[in-house]
């Protein structure tokens, strides 16, 4: 744990420490997860989230329309409570299924900086490749901080994205056969 603190965000210095912050996170993703100082509060991922929330709706408004700009109070709040449900389910998924200690204020923490690449995903072309990105750094916050191995946290990682997919389909079928 030999890295500086001033690497990561802090909610009392947003200016001075966004910019190494994402530097550190985009150089070297592995080491950022790995030295990552343990959360107590949620408040500097909270504002980090908020952050790429913002930079996300301002974005958006050349490709689609100032609509987002009006929403964002709604799109920061969802964003905010779907990380912290996100965080219960890591927290939980790596204590059940690979055995290690992972609180949910950790999870919230590091799934926070992992959203980064959300910040992009406005743009036309580029969701798709920001998800990757982010479940990729999630991947690997899972892997460097928490010592879970690279196929359980995949598993972890990917079945939400299975029941979801699964119970959609599902659900189209029902609202499909009951139209018909």
């Amino acid at each position: 744990m030999s890295e500086a603190p001033s690497t990561y965000f802090s909610g009392n210095q947003p200016m001075q420490s966004l910019a190494p912050a994402v530097k550190a996170l985009l150089s070297s993703p592995r080491s950022f997860f790995e030295h990552m100082p343990r959360a107590v509060y949620r408040w500097d991922a909270i504002f980090f989230v908020s952050i790429v929330v913002f930079i996300a709706s301002f974005l958006s408004v050349p490709f689609f329309s100032m609509t987002f700009l009006f929403m964002l109070p709604v799109t920061w709040g969802l964003s905010l409570i779907a990380l912290w449900l996100w965080s219960k389910y890591l927290s939980w998924a790596v204590r059940s299924f690979a055995k290690q200690k992972l609180s949910s204020t950790n999870a919230f923490q590091f799934s926070a900086y992992a959203t980064f690449p959300m910040a992009l995903s406005s743009i036309p072309y580029l969701g798709l490749i920001t998800s990757l990105w982010s479940l990729y750094l999630l991947w690997l916050a899972l892997v460097a901080r928490c010592k879970v191995s690279g196929g359980a946290s995949a598993a972890i990682l990917l079945l939400p994205i299975v029941l979801l997919a699964a119970s959609t389909t599902a659900l189209t079928l029902l609202v499909m056969r009951s139209m018909s």
